[in-house]
């Protein structure tokens, strides 16, 4: 993994996508219409891609990190 070049790493793909997630999130956020309907699936996504970026990150710098329990 540590051959490929940062642009190609899925760490740097799935990064965009949480960063394009987020941008949208602020921009709902600051609108006079921040609906819950328009929010909730974001946020989800948000989350997603953030835990996925965490494994992967694990994973590309061979990090041996113990799993946590989860809540």
């Amino acid at each position: 993994m540590k051959s490929l070049p940062t642009e190609n790493r899925p760490s740097t793909k799935i990064l965009q996508d949480l960063i394009s997630v987020r941008q949208k999130l602020m921009v709902i956020e600051s609108s006079n219409e921040p609906f819950i309907s328009k929010l909730d699936p974001l946020l989800e996504r948000d989350k997603q891609l953030s835990e996925c970026l965490v494994q992967y990150l694990i994973y590309e710098l061979d990090l041996n990190l113990k799993e946590e329990v989860k809540e």
